[in-house]
């Protein structure tokens, strides 16, 4: 695959392995530490057909949801003769929001929907206590867990 840029989104620190080839000076573990606003140069690595992190410099590991892929187009311009005419290129940035971890919010909003259900039950707060109340309070916290992560990923 080819190497493709990538702005770093918050700051964090990635380790990598120093090997001295001798025995009284044994591998080290050092820490390369990246900026917010950083560009990097990687390559994108797969683990069961998903993305699963960027190799940056064949060493350095970056996890996903620490860096955006930064989309560039190319300009096109139509002027001829003496006539300049200038256009801006345009960039995008994609947001690596894994679907997982809004299943993961989804699944714990569900989990405390239903406990609120429990607990408004044992306070009397209910005033027909009915199963289909915790099926209604997982269905309202896995919504509102679900879409909490999701509006918070992607600013």
């Amino acid at each position: 695959m080819a190497q493709k840029t990538y702005q770093v989104i918050k700051n964090f620190k990635t380790p990598f392995v120093v090997a001295t080839g001798v025995a009284h000076r044994p591998q080290q573990i050092k820490f390369k530490s990246f900026k917010k606003g950083d560009m990097v140069k990687g390559e994108l690595k797969h683990a069961n057909n998903k993305p699963a992190f960027v190799l940056v410099g064949g060493a350095l590991v970056m996890p996903l949801d620490s860096i955006k892929e930064v989309v560039t187009k190319d300009i096109v311009s139509n002027a001829t003769g003496d006539e300049k005419k200038t256009t801006e290129a345009k960039t995008t940035i994609k947001v690596a929001t894994s679907k997982l971890t809004i299943m993961d919010s989804a699944l714990v909003g569900a989990l405390l929907g239903v406990v609120a259900v429990h607990i408004a039950n044992k306070k009397n707060w209910i005033v027909v206590p009915e199963k289909i109340n915790f099926l209604y309070g997982g269905l309202a916290g896995a919504f509102l867990g679900g879409y909490l992560v999701y509006r918070s990923r992607n600013k």
